[in-house]
């Protein structure tokens, strides 16, 4: 049993690299808390996080071998921290998509998703991310994507140009996914995704 408060970092980090369980234990509690809130910086979502936060100390003990005891630890595990995230929401990305498309050529998940979308939580997710849209972004948005509105229907109502309509969607599309990618989980992303025809 290692007892952190006489034992340098360097000597720890040596014990890790021969595979020492109880240096890697040490290293855990000294940092584990510090890197979940660099994860939660990112991520904000706690169970996500929490994930997250194992699979950086997992891959420490994989590669443990590679650390270089001279080296930062502190700032090796900041570098593997933002690497997992970033991973993580790229394969989110991925995901997302790939659902997206397969959900336009199943009409089981179709019906799965119209039964959903009556939840209060995901309606009010979905109001919210709407809400913080500029005003008229807003309201051609709802127009065109909740009320079903052609491009050209809503140009005449408001009395302005379809190329006006279609960068209002583009630019709406892109702030509605952006937050949805960060705040989101992954269930509510795919609903209100499909929902919303954001591709």
């Amino acid at each position: 049993m290692i007892n952190d408060q006489n034992i340098s970092e360097h000597d720890i980090l040596l014990r890790l690299q021969s595979g020492d369980q109880d240096a890697f234990r040490v290293l855990y509690e000294r940092y584990s808390r510090l890197i979940y809130g660099n994860i939660m910086r990112f991520i904000g979502d706690e169970s996500v996080a929490d994930d997250l936060l194992q699979d950086v100390f997992v891959k420490i003990w994989e590669h443990r071998a590679s650390i270089d005891p001279n080296l930062s630890f502190s700032a090796y595990l900041f570098t593997c921290s933002r690497n997992t995230v970033f991973n993580f929401k790229r394969r989110l990305k991925l995901e997302i998509e790939s659902a997206i498309h397969l959900a336009y050529d199943s009409t089981g998940f179709v019906e799965s998703v119209d039964s959903i979308l009556h939840k209060k939580e995901v309606q009010n997710l979905i109001e919210n991310v709407i809400s913080q849209l500029p005003l008229q972004r807003q309201r051609i948005f709802r127009m065109c994507k909740l009320d079903g509105k052609s491009y050209q229907e809503v140009a005449e109502e408001l009395q302005i140009s379809v190329s006006t309509v279609r960068d209002h969607i583009v630019k709406a599309n892109k702030f509605i996914k952006d937050v949805l990618m960060y705040e989101g989980s992954l269930s509510s992303l795919l609903l209100i995704f499909f929902y919303l025809g954001i591709s």
